[in-house]
């Protein structure tokens, strides 16, 4: 039986026989992307050449060639990883109460905290999962998260202690509890800090993150900045939130003013309704967003110190090299 072949040969784009190239228009005055709806890898080409790009030999054959390769890395990326860090919510009490908060709150008031033996237990367990799933030399990292990690303070400062040459540690805190005892021991053990605060003054923050008797804690926030001025493993996460989201452009202003390493700027999580109701537009955020992310740039060229952006830079990586991507919010 004579078999006919497709006409292509898959010599040519988009031709249901061979490469398939989508053209996107990314909004830039004049190039357009191509990229391969399989593997997501992407080219740039002028808008103008186009159609001498979708047909020429050379560009097409680059292209069939490495169609594998990058098939076998997107597979990997989507099948193949085993997880190389964990979240640890080692109580479930917080002594704030955040507008938007995403954990309820009876859960805040009087959860459980965990005890130092059954953290130290749970580490021993991802010790032995890490073991055979992280490769030789690497360390998996574990970020003690909230509510409030440190409500459980000496629980938790045990376990790192007993643990710290087998893992990465961090801790998100609000900083009201982060003492100068807090701070060297952290220092020390060359854990991660998070602090959190939602704006560059009192009258902003304090609209937001409040205790449970309404009492600001920005004064207590900026101190625990000051104090961790220098320490390069630290960052501070800023909210977006309707109360807010017009201040960004001040807010990484303050953050750079206090040298801060790195700073993220989230989205409200809508988790709840209270968190739904101070959520701002798409577009307001949009805009507010970029107009932060260009002040930034401004204030490396005039003082030649970066703040960076974190989850933008995430993002960043995630586009210019989409094996880069990894299972988190911002990506």
């Amino acid at each position: 039986m004579h078999r006919v072949a497709a006409p292509s040969r898959g010599r040519y784009a988009n031709s249901g026989n061979g490469q398939s190239l989508c053209p996107i228009d990314i909004g830039h005055a004049k190039h357009i992307a191509l990229i391969p709806p399989d593997t997501a890898f992407w080219a740039l080409v002028p808008k103008d050449r186009l159609i001498d790009t979708l047909s020429n030999p050379e560009f097409l054959s680059t292209c069939r060639r490495k169609t594998a390769q990058f098939a076998e890395e997107m597979h990997a990326l989507r099948f193949g990883l085993k997880p190389s860090a964990v979240y640890f919510n080692a109580t479930e009490r917080c002594n704030l109460n955040c507008a938007y908060c995403y954990i309820p709150a009876k859960m805040r008031r009087s959860g459980k905290h965990m005890s130092a033996r059954n953290i130290i237990d749970a580490l021993h367990r991802l010790k032995a999962y890490f073991d055979k799933t992280v490769p030789k030399g690497v360390k998996p990292q574990i970020v003690f998260h909230g509510a409030e990690p440190l409500l459980n303070r000496d629980a938790i400062f045990a376990a790192i202690e007993k643990y710290g040459r087998q893992f990465r540690f961090g801790i998100q805190t609000n900083a009201t509890l982060l003492d100068g005892d807090a701070i060297t021991f952290l220092k020390t053990h060359g854990v991660g800090i998070g602090l959190s605060l939602d704006g560059h003054t009192a009258a902003i923050c304090d609209r937001t993150r409040a205790t449970w008797k309404g009492i600001g804690i920005f004064d207590r926030v900026v101190k625990a900045m000051d104090d961790l001025r220098g320490y390069d493993s630290y960052n501070v996460i800023c909210t977006i939130t309707r109360k807010n989201v017009r201040h960004l452009t001040r807010i990484v202003e303050f953050f750079h003013a206090h040298e801060v390493p790195a700073c993220m700027l989230n989205i409200v999580r809508c988790t709840l309704p209270s968190s739904r109701d101070v959520k701002p537009s798409d577009q307001t955020a949009a805009k507010h967003f970029i107009a932060a992310l260009d002040h930034t740039y401004e204030l490396y060229r005039k003082t030649n110190r970066k703040l960076v952006v974190a989850n933008f830079a995430n993002v960043l990586v995630s586009i210019i090299a989409p094996t880069a991507r990894r299972l988190m919010c911002d990506i």
